[in-house]
């Protein structure tokens, strides 16, 4: 309860601008109301999806604080078929932020106030002295976000500390926070950015007449496999990664079919049943990769609904393709069904990350017709 007041408390440290009104406190210390600012007036946020420009004093970048930052931003993401990390930082610092990285779509200041150097000094000006006092009253204050100031769709987040080492502690202690806040708003933007097409639309009222659900299912996309309890929609350009999104149901009949071996039995089921690897062999099937690499589990709220996600890697039976994929497993109360949906994706010596970014942007749209 501690941590979550202290984040709470840090919407009056600063103001970096943003649309919707809110409350900042000045150099006097009295709080004051701004009005909403528009943003018609800025240039759209620009930057390759999953990248954030951080701004800090590079010589600390190559120390503990910089360390700490790796350790945070460059995580590993889990259950993809090779290494790679969850964003890509590129570091700079007040002196070079030019035009171009001014509108970068994710923005990272990192602030301590142990340091005298001009970059330093630079960022621990960007807070009023009263800000300062609370910062230094409450140790579990360290970051603040906000949006738009200098793009629209632009994300910002201050990182701030009285020292190197409590920064890094906040940090490490609250990454999963820190990290939300960026795959969050790159979720948010992919959904905005995957449109619907007519032929797209008519695919969905197939699925949607046979199946009673609703999913965003892009341009590009056509029907592979519809049946009474069953759905494959896939993308698959002459160029570039095939892009997949599943959707089975079944009634539900016991909390065990929770359990990750059954999560896995039953993804294994659905893929030898309707997922064919080669349409020229039907003895070619998806199963779920286990002996050289483990599927990742998390539980999850999605719509409100208690969910396992589950990530891995995926392979034929005969070793003839293979890629990684991501699925929500959830009962919908309302029609007492057990839901499988998943997103999969065909990429070879190719990275995934992103694509499994914008699969689960896709999934987040899923919901039950009544």
């Amino acid at each position: 309860m501690k941590k979550f007041l202290a984040l709470i408390t840090l919407s009056i440290l600063v103001s970096c601008g943003g649309e919707k009104s809110k409350t900042e406190l000045g150099a006097d210390g009295e709080a004051k109301a701004e009005k909403a600012k528009s943003t018609s007036f800025l240039p759209d946020a620009a930057g390759e999806p999953g990248e954030i420009v951080v701004i800090m004093n590079k010589k600390k970048y190559d120390d503990k604080l910089g360390n700490a930052i790796k350790e945070v931003f460059r995580e590993t993401v889990p259950g993809l078929t090779r290494p790679e990390p969850m964003f890509t930082i590129r570091v700079i610092e007040p002196s070079e932020m030019n035009r171009i990285f001014k509108v970068a779509r994710n923005l990272v200041y990192v602030i301590s106030y142990e340091g005298r150097s001009a970059a330093d000094q630079w960022l621990q000006n960007t807070f009023s002295e009263v800000s300062k006092e609370r910062i230094f009253s409450n140790p579990d204050l360290f970051m603040q976000t906000s949006e738009n100031k200098y793009a629209k769709g632009q994300k910002i987040l201050q990182l701030f500390g009285t020292d190197d080492d409590s920064l890094i502690k906040n940090m490490k202690e609250n990454s999963k926070i820190v990290q939300n806040f960026f795959n969050i708003a790159e979720k948010e933007r992919l959904a905005k950015s995957l449109r619907m097409s007519s032929e797209s639309r008519t695919v969905l009222r197939k699925v949607n007449d046979k199946l009673g659900i609703n999913i965003k299912i892009p341009s590009g996309y056509e029907l592979a496999v519809l049946e009474d309890d069953f759905a494959w929609v896939r993308a698959l350009p002459a160029v570039g990664p095939s892009k997949n999104l599943v959707i089975y149901s079944k009634k539900y009949t016991s909390e065990s079919e929770f359990d990750e071996e059954n999560i896995i039995k039953l993804r294994n089921e659905v893929g030898k049943t309707y997922i064919f690897g080669d349409p020229e062999n039907k003895e070619s099937y998806m199963t779920t990769e286990t002996k050289y690499m483990q599927p990742v589990f998390r539980n999850i709220n999605f719509n409100n609904q208690y969910t396992v996600e589950m990530k891995g890697a995926w392979k034929t039976n005969n070793f003839s393709v293979g890629g990684t994929f991501v699925s929500y497993t959830f009962v919908d109360e309302s029609t007492e069904k057990l839901y499988y949906i998943e997103g999969f994706v065909i990429h070879p010596s190719e990275d995934h990350r992103e694509l499994i970014r914008e699969m689960e942007s896709l999934l987040t749209t899923f919901r039950v017709s009544l």
